[in-house]
C-alpha cells in the first residue's frame, strides 16, 4: 500500500456500457466445475484462506500450471538482493513467450501486452494469490476469451525478499492471512514502492528492464492499504490527463468504470483509494493523491502507459479480499479483450506525439516538473464506518476510531491532476562526465543516450542551488536535499564525453523528472549530486587579507558591499561567514561549487559533437 500519499481517480462511475452486461455474466465461476483438482489448489485455498504460499511452493504450483498448458511459460527476470529469481509468468495462446513476439502481435494484430505486478510489499499478497488464481483457470482452459485478451505477464512476488520474511506479526493493520505473511521492504530496507526513479535496488533496475524489453501497453499494480475502515473491499487509484496522456487517460477511464462495474457487480463493493485528508475528521474528505514517480502509478505515466493501483480494503477478511481481486483483474483483462487495438493505438500515439514535441525544429512547448491535486474536488459518497474520537493513552491525543455499522457520507473528494510546476522544454540535457551512478541511471531507463566525441560551446541553462538544505535524517537510505534553484542562460564549454540526452524521444519526460532539481524525486532531491555542493579547496586567513585590503582599495562598489554586509550584526560576529564572503570575491573561488553537472540545452550539439555511440534504446 502506499502509506505516504495516493494516487488520483476520476468522476463518479458513468453509466455501464451494453457489453459489460455479457462480462458480466460470463464473470461468475459458479457456472464452472465446482471442483478444483488437488494440484491446482492453491495454498490459500487449501487453508481455507488462513495461509499463503512461500516462494517455493509458489514456484512450483507455477511449474504445474506451465506443464498443464501450452499457453503458460514461467521464467525469471532478475535476481533480488539475496540472491533468489524474480519470476515471471508469460501467458500467450499464440506462444509469444519473448518481448519480440508479443511486440510482433500488438504491432500487426492490436493485441496488447499486460503487466500484473504483486507482492511489491512484502507482506501485501493478496494480488498473489489472486494471480495465481486466475493462472489456474487459464491453464485448466476455464477462461478462454482471457486467453485471448492479451499477452499477460504476471509477476507473481516481486519482492522476494521481503515475501520470505514471514511472521504472524507483520502488517499489524492487515486481516490476514493469520498464519503469516512477508515485510514490506526488501532485504536492504529499501520500499521498492519509492525506487522506480532512483533505482537503488537491484529488483527496482530489474523490473524497469522488464518493462524496456516487453514494452507492456497497461500496468496493474496490486498493494493492500492500511488505516481508514470502510465499505469497500477494493479500492484503486489511476493517473489521469494531463499527468497522464489525454488518449491513454480516456481509454483507462472508460475500461476502468466497466471493469469495476462488473467487480461490483460480482459481489465485491468497490472505490476510489481513500487518504483523509484530516485523520480524525472522514468529513473532511479525503484524496486519491497523484503520486511522484518513486511509486509504480507515478512512474509507468513518465512513459505514456497506465497504472492501476489496486488496494485490497486491509481490515477484510482475507478470502474476500482474494477473490474481489482475482475478479477485477478478470473483469479488466475481459476489458482488454474488447478494445485492446485502441489501447496499442493510444499508446502508439503518445510516445509519436512526445517525440514530435522534442524534435530539434518543434515550437517551443512545456513540461511539467512536479504535479499537485486540482483546487476544486468532486464529492463522493463513502460508505465509512461509523467513527467517534477517543482518548489515546499511548499518544495522549484523540485517535479515530471505528464502529461496525455503516456511516455514509458525501464528502470532498481530491483527485484530479493539475501542474504544481512546468518549466520550457529544453531540447535535451547534458550531463557532464564523472558522474556514473547519473549516468547509469539513464542507461538503466532505456533512454537513448549519445557522447560528445568533441568539445563544443553550446547555449544552455546552467541550475545552481546556493544554499542546499540537508534533510535531518535519512530516507529510503538516502539524505534528501531541498533548495531555491538558481537558472542562467549562458554560453558554456562542455567537455568531450559529456552525455547528450536528446528531447526527441519517447520517454524524456523520464529524463526531465531525473534532472529538473525541483522535481520530487530528482537526482538533486536524491543526493546524488550533492558533492557539488562540496568546497574542495581552501584559501588561508594569512593569504586572503592582503587581497582583501587590495580589493576594498581598489573597487569602491565592493567597499559599500562589504559596509552593507557588515550592518547585519550575525554576519559581523561569525569569522566563517565573513572568510566565505570573501573568498567567493577572489578569483580563487571555484565557481563549480553549487553548480549542478546537468544543462539544460537550449540548441541541440553539432553532429560534429556527437559520436553517435548510443545506449541501449528501447526498439
Amino acid at each position: 500500500m502506499r502509506s505516504e500519499a495516493s494516487d488520483r481517480s476520476r468522476r463518479p462511475l458513468r453509466c455501464i456500457a451494453p457489453f459489460v452486461v455479457s462480462a458480466i455474466c460470463s464473470l461468475s465461476w459458479s457456472a464452472q466445475p465446482a471442483v478444483v483438482p488437488e494440484p491446482f489448489r492453491t495454498v490459500a485455498e487449501r487453508s481455507d484462506f488462513r495461509a499463503t504460499s512461500s516462494y517455493e511452493e509458489t514456484m512450483a504450483f507455477l511449474g504445474r500450471l506451465a506443464a498443464e498448458s501450452p499457453a503458460i511459460h514461467v521464467t525469471t527476470f532478475g535476481t533480488s538482493g539475496e540472491g533468489r529469481p524474480l519470476p515471471l509468468v508469460v501467458v500467450s495462446a499464440e506462444r509469444a513467450f519473448t518481448p519480440e513476439a508479443a511486440k510482433a502481435l500488438a504491432a500487426e494484430r492490436g493485441k496488447p501486452v499486460v503487466l500484473v505486478q504483486n507482492v511489491i510489499h512484502g507482506g501485501e499478497v493478496d494480488g498473489k494469490d489472486a494471480s495465481l488464481m486466475l493462472l489456474r483457470d487459464l491453464a485448466l482452459g476455464r477462461r478462454p476469451e482471457l486467453l485471448a485478451a492479451a499477452t499477460l505477464l504476471v509477476v507473481p512476488i516481486y519482492n522476494v525478499d521481503g515475501h520470505e520474511r514471514v511472521s504472524p506479526f507483520n502488517r499489524p493493520n492487515q486481516n490476514g492471512p493469520v498464519e503469516g505473511m512477508g515485510f514490506r521492504t526488501n532485504a536492504a530496507g529499501l520500499d521498492l514502492n519509492r525506487d522506480h526513479l532512483k533505482l537503488d535496488s537491484p529488483e527496482a533496475r530489474a523490473v524497469v528492464a522488464l518493462f524496456d524489453r516487453w514494452r507492456p501497453h497497461l500496468h496493474v499494480d496490486d498493494h493492500v492499504t492500511d488505516g481508514t475502515d470502510l465499505d469497500w473491499v477494493l479500492t484503486w487509484s489511476v493517473a489521469e490527463a494531463p499527468q497522464l496522456h489525454p488518449g491513454v487517460a480516456a481509454w483507462t477511464e472508460r475500461h476502468l468504470t466497466a471493469a469495476l462495474a462488473v467487480t461490483r457487480a460480482a459481489g465485491h463493493p468497490a472505490g476510489p483509494y481513500v487518504d483523509l485528508v484530516d485523520g480524525a475528521d472522514p468529513t473532511a474528505g479525503f484524496t486519491s493523491a497523484i503520486l511522484p514517480p518513486r511509486f509504480a502509478t507515478g512512474y509507468y505515466p513518465l512513459r505514456h502507459r497506465p497504472s492501476i493501483l489496486v488496494e485490497m480494503h486491509s481490515p477484510k477478511p482475507y478470502r474476500d479480499r482474494v477473490l474481489a481481486n482475482r475478479d477485477f483483474l478478470a473483469a479488466l483483462l475481459a476489458e482488454v479483450a474488447a478494445d485492446g487495438r485502441e489501447l496499442v493505438k493510444a499508446v502508439t500515439w503518445a510516445e509519436a506525439e512526445t517525440v514530435a514535441l522534442g524534435r530539434p525544429d518543434a515550437p517551443p512547448s512545456e513540461v511539467a516538473v512536479r504535479w499537485e491535486t486540482a483546487a476544486e474536488p468532486d464529492r463522493l459518497e463513502v460508505p465509512f464506518h461509523d467513527w467517534y474520537l477517543e482518548e489515546s493513552i499511548a499518544l495522549g491525543t484523540p485517535i479515530l476510531r471505528y464502529r461496525e455499522s455503516l456511516r455514509p457520507v458525501e464528502v470532498p473528494w481530491h483527485h484530479r491532476p493539475a501542474a504544481a510546476q512546468t518549466v520550457a522544454r529544453p531540447r535535451g540535457y547534458l550531463l557532464l562526465p564523472g558522474w556514473p551512478e547519473a549516468e547509469e541511471r539513464l542507461l538503466a531507463h532505456g533512454l537513448r543516450v549519445e557522447r560528445l566525441a568533441a568539445a563544443a560551446t553550446l547555449r544552455v541553462e546552467t541550475l545552481r542551488v546556493d544554499a542546499p538544505d540537508f534533510a535531518a535524517a535519512p530516507y529510503q537510505g538516502r539524505t534528501r536535499v531541498s533548495g531555491e534553484v538558481r537558472r542562467v542562460a549562458e554560453s558554456v564549454e562542455v567537455p568531450a564525453g559529456t552525455s547528450w540526452v536528446p528531447a526527441d524521444q519517447p520517454h524524456f519526460a523520464v529524463a526531465v523528472q531525473l534532472f529538473e532539481p525541483e522535481a520530487d524525486d530528482s537526482l538533486f532531491s536524491w543526493g546524488v549530486f550533492s558533492s557539488a555542493f562540496e568546497r574542495k579547496e581552501y584559501i588561508d586567513p594569512r593569504n586572503l587579507e592582503p587581497l582583501v585590503r587590495r580589493l576594498l582599495a581598489e573597487d569602491p562598489a565592493l567597499a559599500a558591499e562589504w559596509e552593507a554586509a557588515l550592518q547585519d550584526e550575525a554576519f559581523a560576529a561569525d569569522p566563517n561567514a565573513r572568510w566565505l564572503w570573501w573568498y567567493r570575491r577572489t578569483p580563487y573561488w571555484d565557481d563549480t561549487v553549487g553548480r549542478l553537472p546537468v544543462f539544460r540545452a537550449l540548441e541541440v550539439p553539432g553532429e560534429a559533437a556527437l559520436s553517435g555511440m548510443a545506449s541501449r534504446e528501447p526498439s
